[in-house]
């Protein structure tokens, strides 16, 4: 028999034992209810962006005087003309009677709030509008409304029109093609163009081929016009001895049950073939194809890139000036071309131990400029550790620098000539946030520096073709964008608009909050965000979410008002999202990212792996002492591509702060992605520094939750990257969860059932 002592004790270790072993449910409070589930959904990036109106006036100029814009109302879409010179606006067509005709011609039923047309085009004379919509093309006589289908062929409609409109360069395969668009008859511009030697065409590395096959689209062409539309300046790309990659379709699109084997070309960091880009000029008359030959260096062609416009042609047409990015893009060379005789000569180049940037902002318009009448030469370097513009003559002599000091120029807008005025935006010279915008002029001899556009915001300029106006967007992530028409001399002609987004606010939401900390040098000045939920209560501690991308080539907190398609918009509104679900949401920006110093963007450069991940753990202690309602005990990250890339770095170098991440589609080994990325960013000549970023080899270190996300047809960053990582993390023993997304390519990431996946690992996790 045993005593009643004994069946007392030996209850209490049972109930001990349950206590212990038996998981615990987490509290209904610390679940998401249905309530925070549609907020949450709310806030899905497209979804944001449908409830906030009058945002995004994007001008369109067609004349000195005169901008059409659209204006997406609540209710409907307005259209209007202005003119400068008349200070006037104008109703430029009625919305309601386009919305009849296109509903007639489609039979379809067309919200007027959201209109489905894209490329819109006015017409010299005001009195039509062209657009895209329902996959075919349309013009609108605005005195009748009447719609007519003027749908090309696919190749052509992704052709590029000549300046005179009498031409539409298009890709037939791997040649070049014209169409004529009056009389509506193609012909071959180039025939010898074959697979992998082809012209007008970026390579497969910097081109989503397989997606083009699988959605049968056809590219724009990479080219240039010159203004008197009778020549083409272009490439004839060369990647025949390129190395090869593949995907597999496992879920073809046309029906098929069995996989289907895509290849393309892909250059990878230190390759012994890289993609070359030979440049040739077209004659249209006469279907002549001259080659550019650089007699100094014949060998040298230009660096794969994404980058536009690295060819300028003079405003006659005889003379052609590009820049050229040699391999690791150390070296930035302009050269002057003849397009008659193909005669090349170096005019100036810049050189340096890391790479060379034309612009600061990757793959935007390069900061050049040729002025016509002088001959001089307009140039952005970051020489003496800040990107600043300097003045050269036709030889390529110094003259002088124009802008100079502790801030940097963002973009050339234009030269005056004749008033011997430059104009540019520029960020970190006025007080605040480094990274706003504002509109800047000076003269070209570095004196009469200006600010145009006051006001503590970011600033995006539309500048008048005769540069006697501007129409002026400013915002922060806190205040709304206000478009607004000033004259060049910076008075108000006229308020344009300004954006609401009162549906937002009132369902509680509130503009995350804009802070500022230290890097881990505890010196330097970092900026983020931090979103809250909708319900939030101070009293409570919530687990804090990172979401980050390290750049280098950018950032990932937002400067503007997140009010377009954008991707810094994109991120805001899935930070809010996430927040809806009980977390703080932050954004912030390291070391080694862009549009500050030289030697702050340096701080990554062969150290991708760095990822600024030590002031990521800076700023959130930092925040931590500030908001008792941050608990930085329990920190995930999110992020996607080389965000997805930064998250597995933080889950595997600092495994005792970061507790749970989601990486998507990252590149978890540059050595397998594009030569021009890694050689630009983490150097070449490639040597045995590459391994220092390869996240497999950190694999041992996971103690957290991981999830890593793909998809199986992304031909950008390959899934292999991801594949190749969880094969370390199982070599290791280590516990993970992985996610294949069937027949998605880069792009997956804004998918609402990829959101959720994202979304329910926090909350079964964090």
């Amino acid at each position: 028999m045993f005593s009643r002592s004994f069946w007392f004790h030996l209850l209490t270790l049972i109930t001990i034992a349950i206590l212990i072993f038996t998981p615990v449910q987490a509290r209904d409070t610390n679940r998401p209810t249905p309530e925070e589930i549609n907020m949450a959904e709310l806030f899905y990036p497209d979804n944001a962006v449908s409830h906030i109106y009058h945002a995004n006036l994007n001008p369109s100029w067609v004349r000195n005087d005169s901008f059409w814009y659209m204006d997406a109302g609540k209710q409907t879409t307005m259209f209007f003309l202005v003119n400068t010179s008349q200070n006037s606006r104008t109703r430029l067509l009625d919305t309601d009677r386009l919305v009849a005709s296109l509903s007639n011609v489609s039979g379809k039923e067309i919200d007027p709030a959201h209109l489905p047309i894209t490329n819109i085009a006015l017409s010299p004379d005001l009195n039509s509008i062209r657009f895209d919509a329902f996959g075919a093309s349309w013009s609108c006589d605005l005195s009748v409304y009447h719609l007519s289908d003027i749908t090309l062929p696919a190749a052509v409609r992704a052709g590029l029109p000549s300046p005179d409109q009498h031409y539409i360069a298009y890709i037939n395969e791997s040649n070049l093609a014209l169409y004529d668009t009056m009389t509506g008859v193609s012909s071959q511009l180039t025939t010898d163009g074959v697979p992998d030697y082809f012209y007008a065409k970026r390579s497969d590395t910097v081109r989503y081929t397989v997606t083009e096959a699988r959605l049968n689209s056809s590219p724009i062409p990479y080219l240039v016009w010159s203004p008197d539309s009778t020549k083409i300046r272009t490439f004839k790309v060369d990647q025949r001895n390129v190395s090869q990659y593949y995907l597999v379709q496992n879920v073809p699109e046309n029906g098929s049950v069995k996989p289907i084997l895509y290849s393309y070309k892909f250059a990878t960091p230190g390759d012994t073939s890289v993609p070359e880009y030979e440049p040739v000029t077209i004659n249209i008359s006469t279907r002549q194809v001259v080659p550019m030959h650089w007699t100094s260096q014949p060998e040298t062609t230009m660096m794969d890139t994404d980058q536009d416009e690295l060819s300028r042609w003079n405003s006659i047409g005889d003379e052609m000036y590009t820049l050229y990015l040699e391999r690791g893009e150390k070296t930035l060379r302009l050269l002057k071309e003849n397009p008659i005789t193909g005669d090349v000569h170096e005019v100036l180049n810049e050189t340096g131990e890391t790479y060379r940037e034309a612009n600061l902002q990757y793959a935007s318009k390069p900061n050049f400029a040729i002025l016509e009448k002088s001959g001089d030469i307009i140039w952005f370097s970051e020489r003496d550790g800040w990107g600043h513009l300097y003045r050269y003559d036709a030889n390529g002599t110094l003259k002088n620098q124009i802008t100079s000091g502790p801030w940097v120029v963002r973009d050339l807008l234009a030269v005056d000539e004749n008033t011997s005025t430059v104009y540019f935006t520029a960020s970190g010279k006025e007080i605040g946030n480094p990274y706003y915008k504002y509109l800047y002029r000076a003269s070209l001899d570095g004196s009469g520096l200006t600010l145009l556009t006051p006001g503590n915001a970011d600033h995006e300029i539309t500048l008048s073709p005769d540069l006697s106006s501007f129409v002026e967007s400013y915002s922060r992530t806190d205040l709304p964008t206000v478009a607004d028409l000033k004259s060049i001399d910076r008075t108000l002609l006229m308020h344009l608009g300004a954006a609401d987004d009162s549906d937002l606010k009132s369902k509680g939401w509130v503009s995350p909050e804009r802070v500022t900390f230290k890097a881990r040098d505890g010196v330097t000045d970092l900026y983020g965000l931090v979103f809250r939920p909708t319900d939030f209560d101070k009293t409570r501690k919530y687990p804090v979410v990172d979401i980050v991308y390290p750049g280098p080539y950018t950032i990932v907190t937002a400067t503007q008002y997140p009010s377009d398609s954008g991707w810094n918009s994109k991120i805001f509104w899935t930070s809010q999202m996430l927040a809806e679900l009980g977390y703080v949401v932050v954004t912030m920006d390291g070391l080694g990212t862009a549009y500050r110093s030289k030697a702050f963007h340096d701080m990554s450069y062969a150290n991708l792996s760095d990822c600024g991940l030590a002031d990521h753990i800076a700023g959130l202690k930092d925040l931590a002492t500030r908001y008792s309602w941050m608990d930085i005990s329990r920190v995930g990250m999110y992020g996607k591509s080389a965000g997805g890339f930064m998250t597995a770095q933080a889950m595997l170098t600092y495994p005792d702060f970061f507790k749970v991440g989601v990486a998507a589609s990252g590149d978890q080994d540059c050595r397998l992605y594009g030569s021009f990325w890694g050689e630009k960013y983490e150097g070449f000549p490639v040597s045995d520094r590459y391994l220092e970023q390869v996240t497999s080899k950190k694999a041992a270190n996971l103690t957290g939750k991981l999830l890593l996300l793909t998809g199986d047809m992304d031909d950008n960053v390959h899934p292999a990257m991801t594949m190749q990582l969880a094969d370390a993390l199982e070599k290791s023993n280590k516990t993970f969860d992985m996610f294949v997304f069937t027949n998605k390519n880069h792009d997956l990431n804004y998918d609402p059932y990829y959101l959720r996946k994202m979304m329910r690992y926090f909350v079964d996790n964090l």
